[in-house]
């Protein structure tokens, strides 16, 4: 058990955390700890973390995926133009929408891996890019009305579980064989850790990152759909709370935001802390304003950690703490 918590003290954290948060916010909110409650906090979390799952593997291997916002929101869009409100057309329109998310992520991994394009600048040109296309495509006004069918998959339940709550955890399980029990686990936490190391070792760099950038994209545009039956419609910029939550959740779970660290069962666990901090602080009078510096805060103090310059610092305070003076420590006078 020693062992296991050294080698996950991001993840056990990450879980603390969470349930301290989840206590003081009942101290602030009677009720919050009810089933109900919980159940509707999940659904919400749930979001987030499927978002994050994409960008989870991203991060692991070195990048970051700036285009989730509008991968999600031009999901979102195209899905309802194509069902048109009905649940017939669905059959054709789900694979047609998460193949193109998965393009589009291809996309940018393409770019970052062949074309040697930074992936922040790579992965936000292509979210301008979305977003300008789906601006002009629409006139400014998408159609509105989610089908049935995705509505039930967001706020459905079977029995006391949500429909959505069980298609993350699906994911959750996926995910965390994917990279605890398969080669390209294991080639993306290398790609991460060293690039150089890894080419030399021959990982396949390009296709690993490629998929990755895929994976991500594929996620941001499932969860597109889902979010559009939960609100029971689609609407621009409906994807822009999702940059920095999926993000913030990645690095809440312990992974380095530079890399070749963490993993998907810490992210869920940053999942819940943004959506019980975002229940916290209505009950503090505090507004959305306090959530984005949060987010904020935590993105720069996780990259910090991560840098080389404070692992220097850290290793001279550890090299100082350990020297000790023998004259001294015998209780003799120094000379």
């Amino acid at each position: 058990m020693s062992a296991f918590l050294t080698r996950n003290r991001a993840i056990v954290l990450a879980y603390l955390g969470m349930v301290v948060l989840l206590l003081l916010t009942s101290l602030f909110s009677p009720g919050f700890l009810s089933g109900s409650h919980l159940r509707s906090m999940s659904v919400l979390a749930s979001f987030i973390g499927i978002v994050a799952l994409g960008q989870t593997l991203v991060i692991i291997g070195g990048g970051i995926d700036l285009s989730v916002p509008w991968v999600l929101n031009c999901a979102a869009i195209l899905m309802t133009l194509i069902a048109g409100g009905q649940d017939g057309p669905l059959l054709w329109a789900i694979p047609v929408v998460l193949a193109a998310g998965a393009a589009v992520g291809a996309i940018n991994g393409a770019g970052v891996a062949l074309f040697g394009v930074p992936p922040i600048i790579m992965t936000l040109a292509v979210n301008v890019i979305l977003q300008g296309s789906i601006l002009v495509y629409t006139g400014g006004a998408p159609p509105a009305t989610a089908p049935q069918l995705i509505q039930f998959l967001a706020v459905g339940r079977i029995g006391f579980f949500p429909v959505v709550v069980i298609i993350w955890i699906v994911l959750a399980i996926a995910a965390s064989v994917l990279l605890s029990k398969t080669a390209f686990g294991r080639q993306l936490y290398a790609v991460g850790s060293s690039p150089t190391v890894s080419e030399f070792s021959g990982v396949p760099i390009v296709r690993t990152t490629i998929l990755a950038y895929t994976l991500s994209g594929l996620t941001a545009a499932l969860a597109g759909m889902l979010l559009t039956g939960y609100t029971a419609q689609a609407y621009l910029g409906m994807g822009d709370p999702f940059l920095f939550t999926s993000i913030a959740a990645v690095a809440i779970g312990g992974a380095s935001i530079l890399g070749g660290s963490g993993h998907y069962i810490g992210t869920i666990a940053g999942a819940f802390v943004l959506t019980i901090l975002t229940g916290l602080l209505p009950a503090l009078n505090l507004s959305n304003g306090a959530l984005l510096i949060v987010y904020g805060v935590v993105i720069l103090v996780t990259v910090s950690l991560a840098s080389d310059a404070f692992s220097d610092i850290a290793s001279a305070i550890r090299s100082a703490l350990g020297r000790r003076d023998p004259p001294e420590a015998m209780g003799g006078e120094t000379q």
